[in-house]
């Protein structure tokens, strides 16, 4: 089994926890599409993914890219914090986020999976939703694990099956509920798996403040429906 996670977002706690549920359901390496940095000045995530060691591959999401590449203005860093975490970032760090690559492809016995943090034509900063036409991307793999929109989901078009993760740290559908991606190399069945951050995320922010007021917004959605399947201990 391999776990895809995406979009954590400086909340560690809840990456760790994504971990420990994908893990606790058969996940044995695993795979992160991008985004441990971001609204949340929490560089802890990537001594998160430092102590998984050779079981995660990550990808570079566009914040990571962002920050590599700076000329945030003032406007935008407020909310992305871009700078402010960048000098918590150790040249260590630095150098890992910046070997991370734009994409991922690896082959499987049920067909070659695709992983980026985007889409299929822009891989670091495109948007797939759970409403995009799917027919327009046309690709070669089986598989393909994304993030960035927050909003995972699983959708098959044309013979390939596109799985969003969603966010771990920071959803945007119920804010109550990050998601992760769980994926049967065997079978190919995919499926989203959604767990409570509520203590993870409020143990975070009591470690840091200057938060946007609309990214603290997010964290209390609570719609009647969410996609993926809550895990329960």
């Amino acid at each position: 089994m391999m776990g895809v996670l995406s979009d954590a977002h400086g909340n560690w706690q809840a990456f760790d926890q994504g971990i420990s549920v994908l893990k606790q359901m058969g996940a044995t390496r695993f795979v992160f599409l991008g985004d441990a940095l971001g609204y949340l000045p929490m560089p802890d995530v990537l001594d998160s993914i430092d102590a998984l060691g050779a079981q995660i591959v990550c990808i570079r999401g566009n914040h990571e890219d962002l920050i590599l590449k700076g000329g945030l203005n003032p406007v935008q860093e407020a909310v992305y914090q871009h700078e402010r975490s960048r000098t918590m970032l150790s040249g260590r760090q630095l150098a890992a986020i910046s070997a991370w690559p734009p994409m991922l492809e690896l082959d499987f016995p049920v067909g070659r999976a695709l992983f980026i943090h985007g889409s299929p034509v822009d891989h670091t900063y495109g948007y797939v939703y759970p409403d995009t036409d799917l027919r327009q991307f046309d690709v070669s793999a089986q598989y393909v694990f994304m993030g960035n929109t927050h909003r995972p989901f699983v959708r098959t078009e044309a013979g390939t099956l596109f799985v969003n993760a969603g966010s771990c740290g920071l959803p945007r559908d119920h804010g109550a509920f990050g998601s992760v991606a769980l994926f049967d190399e065997g079978s190919g069945e995919s499926k989203i798996i959604r767990f409570d951050i509520r203590q993870a995320t409020a143990a975070c922010l009591t470690q840091v403040t200057g938060i946007h007021e609309d990214v603290l917004a997010l964290f209390s959605r609570q719609p009647e429906h969410y996609e993926g399947e809550l895990f329960v201990h």
